[in-house]
Order: C-alpha cells, then sequence, then structure tokens
C-alpha cells in the first residue's frame, strides 16, 4: 500500500535538511558553515580565536623569557661573586706566602747577623790571645824550667826577641790548616796575599821561575815567602849552622825552610825546604837531647838520602827515626799514642817525634816534634809552622792527628 501523506511531508523535511533546502536545511547548512568557519579560523569567530590563541602563546612564551633572563641574571650574579671570591682567596693566599718569605728573610738574616757577629767575636779573642803572647814574648819552652842533658835546670826568661834568628824575621800571619789544590788555585790564593805582601806580588809577576809545588806550599803558609823569593838565586848550598841564640834555647825551632839549609837537594828532585820535614824534626829532637852543634837539617838529610832512607813518591822513611839516634847515643821507643803515656814520656825527660796525617799541620804527610806540655796543652815546634809551633795543643785537638810516636831519650 503507499505511504501516508504525513509520512511523505518527514521524508522530504529531512532531504531538505541534508541538502540545505529550505528553511531548515538553510538554518542546518548556516551552523555548520559557522562551525567550519570557526574550527579553519575564517570569518570574525575564527580570527577571534587565532588571536586569542596567539597571545596566549605569545604571552607563555615572554614568561618563559622574563623567567630565563631572571635566572641568567641570577647565574650571572653566582658567577661573579664566586670570581670575586677566588680573587679574594688567591690574594689571601699571595699575603701568606708573601708573609711566610717575610718571617723567612728575617730568620735567615738574624742567623747570618748572629753568625758574623760570633765570628768576629773569635777573631777579636784570638786576635787578643796571639797579642798577650807576642807581648810576653817568651815561647812555651821558656816558660817552663826545663832539666837539659848536661844536667842542672835552665829557666828562660829570655827577652822579646829570643828566638830562633829566622823564625824570628818571618811576618806574623794568620796561617790556616793546609789543604790541597791545584796550581791556579795556589796562584789565586796568593793573589789574595799579595795585597798585604809586595814579595808575594812580585812572585807572582813570573810564576815560572818557581816549582808548582814552591807556589803551593807558599799558598799554604806565607810565612815562606822570603825563602820562595830566594829560590830563584839559590845554588842548593848549605850555609852557616846553629846561631848562637839557638844555641842558647832548650827547645829552639828549625825550620826547614830556613835558607841556611832550605834550598838543599832533597827528596825527587826537590829541596828540604818542601820535602825535609823528617830531617828536621829528628835534627830538633837530637839537639835538644844531645846539644850537639853539629846537628843539622842537611847533616839529617844527606845521611838519609845516601843511606836509602828516603822513598820515592812516599817521603822520609819511618824507620830513620828508629835508626840513627843510635849514632848519637840515644835511645828510640814507640810508646802508645794516649795522652798520659805522651805526658809520661815528657816527664821522663824525652823528646816526642810524630808522623802525621791530614789535619791541622798537613794535607797528606808531615812530622812534627812534642817537647813539653802544660795544663794547657803539648808543646809543638813544628819545623814547617812558626804560627803552629807558638800555639798549645790539648790532646783531644791532636792526638787523633798522631799516625805513628816516636819517644827519644837518653840510652
Amino acid at each position: 500500500m503507499g505511504r501516508s501523506a504525513s509520512s511523505a511531508a518527514r521524508d522530504e523535511q529531512y532531504v531538505r535538511t541534508d541538502w540545505g533546502i529550505g528553511e531548515a536545511g538553510t538554518r542546518s547548512g548556516q551552523a555548520r558553515s559557522q562551525r567550519v568557519r570557526t574550527d579553519w579560523g575564517i570569518g570574525e569567530a575564527g580570527t577571534r580565536s587565532r588571536q586569542s590563541n596567539g597571545q596566549a602563546v605569545r604571552g607563555q612564551r615572554s614568561g618563559q623569557t622574563v623567567r630565563g633572563q631572571r635566572e641568567q641574571s641570577i647565574d650571572e650574579r653566582r658567577m661573579r661573586e664566586e670570581r670575586v671570591n677566588q680573587r679574594e682567596l688567591r690574594e689571601r693566599k699571595r699575603r701568606a706566602r708573601e708573609r711566610r718569605k717575610r718571617r723567612q728573610r728575617l730568620f735567615f738574616l738574624s742567623q747570618a747577623l748572629i753568625l758574623f757577629l760570633m765570628i768576629c767575636l773569635a777573631v777579636v779573642v784570638v786576635s787578643e790571645i796571639k797579642s798577650i803572647k807576642a807581648g810576653a814574648g817568651v815561647s812555651p819552652a821558656q816558660k817552663n824550667i826545663e832539666t837539659n842533658p848536661a844536667g842542672g835546670n835552665q829557666t828562660a826568661n829570655a827577652p822579646e826577641d829570643y828566638m830562633t834568628d829566622y823564625a824570628s824575621q818571618c811576618g806574623v800571619w794568620e796561617v790556616a790548616a793546609p789543604v790541597k789544590r791545584e796550581t791556579w788555585e795556589a796562584v789565586e790564593k796568593l793573589n789574595e796575599y799579595a795585597a798585604q805582601s809586595e814579595t808575594i806580588g812580585a812572585i807572582l809577576e813570573d810564576t815560572s821561575r818557581y816549582p808548582d809545588e814552591m807556589l803551593e806550599a807558599l799558598a799554604n803558609n806565607p810565612e815562606m815567602t822570603d825563602f820562595v823569593a830566594g829560590y830563584p838565586a839559590a845554588d842548593g848550598s848549605v850555609s852557616e849552622g846553629l846561631s848562637e841564640r839557638e844555641k842558647g834555647e832548650a827547645h829552639p825551632l828549625f825550620l826547614q825552610w830556613d835558607p841556611r839549609w832550605g834550598y838543599a837537594s832533597y827528596g825527587d828532585g826537590s829541596n828540604i825546604g818542601l820535602a825535609g820535614c823528617g830531617p828536621t824534626s829528628l835534627a830538633m829532637a837530637l839537639y835538644y837531647l844531645t846539644k850537639d852543634e853539629t846537628i843539622t837539617p842537611d847533616k839529617i838529610a844527606k845521611y838519609s838520602m845516601e843511606n836509602g832512607y828516603y822513598m820515592s813518591g812516599t817521603g822520609t822513611a819511618w824507620l830513620l827515626m828508629e835508626d840513627m839516634p843510635a849514632r848519637y847515643g840515644v835511645a828510640v821507643d814507640k810508646p802508645g799514642i794516649s795522652g798520659d803515656i805522651m805526658r809520661a814520656e815528657l816527664d821522663a825527660g824525652h823528646v816526642l817525634i810524630c808522623a802525621m796525617r791530614a789535619g791541622d799541620f798537613t794535607a797528606s804527610g808531615h812530622f812534627i816534634v812534642i817537647y813539653g806540655y802544660d795544663e794547657n796543652g803539648f808543646f809543638v815546634n813544628d819545623p814547617n809552622c812558626v804560627a803552629r809551633s807558638r800555639e798549645s795543643w790539648s790532646y783531644e785537638r791532636i792526638g787523633g792527628q798522631i799516625k805513628q810516636l816516636w819517644s827519644l831519650g837518653e840510652a
């Protein structure tokens, strides 16, 4: 059967609405168009929607920018503060280092000043002591009452110049402990001495005229100045014997470089002045005991060379100290080395000869004579040095330097 009229009318209305036909369709199309315009940003509503969205985005971006700038500003401020703190810390450390350095400099300067003052005080004390000794004008041997081999006692209250002739002519020098030097080093040292001695200055004008060993010896002991200066004109001969003053002394000092015998040949192309400490020491000891005026260093040196007691490259053999004294009726013993033993030997009237190792007297090897003692120490006659012969030597100072000891006395 056919549909009713009302049903057909509704269907037509639907069609009109779907296809935008009629009033209802027209309103429905407009609504859809409005929605489309709004969704796609078309028309007034779309425009307002887009503007609102853009403002929101811009506001969000502006807020993010402000926050970022604020955070960046805070970070920069923190970094500036950290840099300032670091600079301040570095400055404090720098100032602390400078304060430490100033304290260290002040400490070292104060120590140097104290050391300098102590050295000055020591120099003054030593100078005063030497002045007192020089003013006394009497050697240690002359201060004691000595027993001579002929019997009787001898007291030497002698005038100021009562000393070995040549020793009294030596200038007063501060003689330090010997050291080994090369020739050029010796010349440098002599240049220092030249400011005090015109003679040394003249020697330095032509050093080729002197053996290297002689220049080195002079650098260690400027007391030798006149002896070295006379070397070019010396012919190696021996002049006179002992002087009257030496004969009057109980223990005269014989110097190996005394011009009376110092230029005489001894050793390997050398002379008594440079290599004759052994014969000179033995000559002193034998003269003290025998008073034989013919006993001089040159006589002992000649006997040593002729009888093989000089050892090439080494020096005088120790055996000379044991063999030759018997020729003069003198007995020799080799006691132990100690302060008590040495004093006992001296108390018995003996004279001691010591072979020395490197130290205050020598840089290699040397002989010295010990002839007495007092509460200050032992009395030494060093054949190579006047200054050391004027000192008293405690056993604590000298004992460790003695290699061998001979005691000479009446047979």
